[in-house]
């Protein structure tokens, strides 16, 4: 199924929502629903929902076969090849764990994504609470820019139902020459 932005809007929206009442469903009434059996409800009580089939896309990344360094984060960020997202603004991100796992999710922990032709970037990025992750990406801005991604085959993703949860990154930064100016749609913070 091919998603226009109205429709795809639209469906993150209701996916948002059904996803937000099936967690709060999972925590709430006599205790014996699951968030998976919550979702479904949703379903159902909203014929108007658009369901789609979801990619799972999980794995590990690590930076010269470390984890990310403590006080940091790795993001793992999708992006749509025939349309950037703005700088810093990315619309399918996923945060790694101190041990570099990652997993997207859209209505239950690690159900995936949508499936699609991606292009998969990387920052290791400072958290700060709700605030968001800052600078500097202590990945050198090597990994961030989709532009320049889309040049290396190992990060063009194919993404299709039921998905993979073994994929494995790893970066090489070492002996790197880092990129002083990223290009205008790499990830340099998320706020």
């Amino acid at each position: 199924m091919v998603l226009t932005d109205w429709k795809y809007r639209r469906w993150l929206t209701w996916s948002a929502l059904v996803g937000s009442m099936a967690m709060l469903g999972a925590g709430c009434g006599s205790g014996t629903q699951t968030a998976e059996q919550a979702l479904e409800q949703q379903f159902k009580d909203n014929p108007q929902v658009i369901r789609v089939d979801l990619a799972k896309f999980a794995g590990t990344v690590t930076a010269d076969g470390q984890p990310p360094a403590k006080g940091t984060v790795f993001l793992v960020i999708l992006n749509d090849p025939k349309k950037p997202t703005p700088k810093n603004r990315p619309r399918q991100y996923a945060v790694s764990t101190p041990e570099g796992t990652f997993e997207f999710s859209t209505r239950l922990k690690g159900d995936g994504t949508l499936p699609g032709s991606y292009i998969v970037t990387f920052a290791q990025l400072h958290p700060h609470g709700r605030r968001g992750y800052f600078p500097p990406d202590e990945l050198k801005n090597l990994y961030n820019d989709p532009e320049k991604n889309t040049q290396n085959p190992e990060f063009h993703i194919e993404l299709a139902a039921p998905g993979k949860a073994d994929y494995t990154f790893d970066l090489k930064v070492a002996g790197q020459e880092p990129v002083a100016t990223p290009g205008p749609n790499a990830t340099t913070d998320v706020h």
